[in-house]
C-alpha cells in the first residue's frame, strides 16, 4: 500500500466544543493524498465520541487513545511518530483550515523548492463563535526567506511571529527529532527554529488557517498560571550560542537582546547575558541605545519595511 504524501495530525485533549469544525475543515480539502491521525490524550468530555463517529465515516482517519496523559509535547510526538506521510500538517483541535485549497497550496509551495524546510501561511484570529478578530500577516508578500534570518527576526522581536502549529507544513524527515517535551508553550517555536536551521522559510500571504482564541485554550491557561514565563529565555539561551549565529546577527539585534535581558534580570538572571555582553562593546551599546530611543516611535514603520523587503 502506497504511503500518503501528507499526514494531517490532530492531537486532542478535551476538544469537544470545536473538534467537529476542525475535522470538517480537514476533510473538505481538495487535495486528496493525505491521511488524518487523531491522538486522544485521555479526554474526559465528548471528544472520543466525536472522533469515533468521524473515523467510521472516513477511511483516511486513524485514531487512538494514549494509555496515559502525555501532555501537549508528548501528544504532538505521539502523532509525529505514527505519521507515514512525507509532509506533516498539524491542525489543532480548536483551529480550522479556511479554504478547501489550503493543504494543496501549502504542499505545492513545499514541492517546488527542496531548499524550503517550513511553509507557513497568513491566518485569521477567530473567537469562540468563529468571528474574525483580525487577519494576521507578519511577513508581507508571499515569498521565501533564509531560515536563519527568520530565527534572528523572532529573537529580535522576542515573539513567535512565525505562527502556531495549524499554520505550518514541513518535512517529516527534518522533524524526526520531535518536539521538545520540556516546553509547554513555545515548543512550536523551538521546532520552527530546529527546522529553519535546516533550510529556508516560505510564506503564503493568503490566510489559509484560523487560530481560535477562547478562555479555555491552553495559551490562555498558561499565561494565567505563569508556568511558561521563562520559556522565551530558554530558547534564546539555546539558539544564541549556535556557531552559525555570528554570521546572521547584527550589533543592533545583539543590543535588542541585551536590552531585553537587562529588563528581565531581576526575574531571572540568564547565562546567555554574559555572552551577549561580551559580543557587544560598551561604546556600541551606547550608540545602539541612543538609536533605540530615537527610533522607537518608528518601530511599526521598521516592521513594515522588513515585511516589504525583497524576498529571495
Amino acid at each position: 500500500m502506497r504511503e500518503p504524501l501528507v499526514s494531517v495530525l490532530i492531537p486532542v485533549f478535551n476538544g469537544e466544543p470545536f473538534l467537529a469544525a476542525c475535522l470538517e475543515s480537514v476533510l473538505a480539502q481538495d487535495f486528496g493524498d493525505y491521511e488524518v491521525l487523531i491522538s486522544d490524550d485521555g479526554s474526559t468530555d465528548g471528544s472520543p465520541a466525536i472522533i469515533e463517529s468521524y473515523a467510521r465515516r472516513d477511511s483516511r482517519i486513524r485514531s487512538w487513545r494514549n494509555p496515559a496523559n502525555l501532555g501537549i509535547g508528548g501528544n504532538f510526538n505521539s502523532c509525529l511518530r505514527a505519521a507515514r506521510g512525507e509532509y506533516l500538517k498539524y491542525v489543532l483541535q480548536d483551529d480550522k483550515l479556511l479554504k478547501p485549497s489550503a493543504l494543496r497550496q501549502m504542499v505545492t509551495t513545499l514541492d517546488k523548492d527542496p531548499t524550503v524546510s517550513l511553509v507557513v501561511s497568513a491566518s485569521e484570529l477567530i473567537d469562540a463563535q468563529s468571528h474574525v478578530i483580525q487577519t494576521r500577516n507578519f511577513f508581507g508578500r508571499s515569498g521565501v526567506r533564509e531560515g536563519k534570518d527568520v530565527i534572528v527576526h523572532c529573537l529580535r522581536k522576542n515573539a513567535n511571529v512565525i505562527g502556531e502549529p495549524s499554520l505550518a507544513l514541513f518535512r517529516r524527515c527534518q522533524a524526526a527529532r520531535g518536539f521538545d517535551e520540556t516546553l509547554k508553550q513555545l515548543l512550536d517555536l523551538e521546532m520552527w527554529f530546529h527546522l529553519l536551521e535546516q533550510g529556508r522559510f516560505a510564506f503564503i500571504a493568503q490566510p489559509l488557517c484560523a487560530f481560535r482564541r477562547h478562555p479555555a485554550q491552553l495559551t490562555v491557561v498558561n499565561r494565567r498560571s505563569g508556568a511558561t514565563d521563562e520559556e522565551d529565555l530558554t530558547i534564546m539561551e539555546r539558539y544564541y550560542t549556535k556557531p552559525w549565529m555570528k554570521d546572521f546577527i547584527t550589533p543592533q539585534t545583539i543590543f535588542t537582546l541585551a536590552y531585553y535581558l537587562r529588563k528581565r534580570r531581576k526575574k531571572r538572571p540568564s547565562a546567555v547575558a554574559t555572552v551577549i555582553a561580551r559580543d557587544l562593546r560598551p561604546q556600541t551599546y551606547v550608540l545602539c541605545w541612543v538609536r533605540h530611543r530615537i527610533t522607537r516611535p518608528f518601530s511599526n514603520l521598521n516592521s513594515w519595511l522588513w515585511k516589504r523587503s525583497i524576498l529571495r
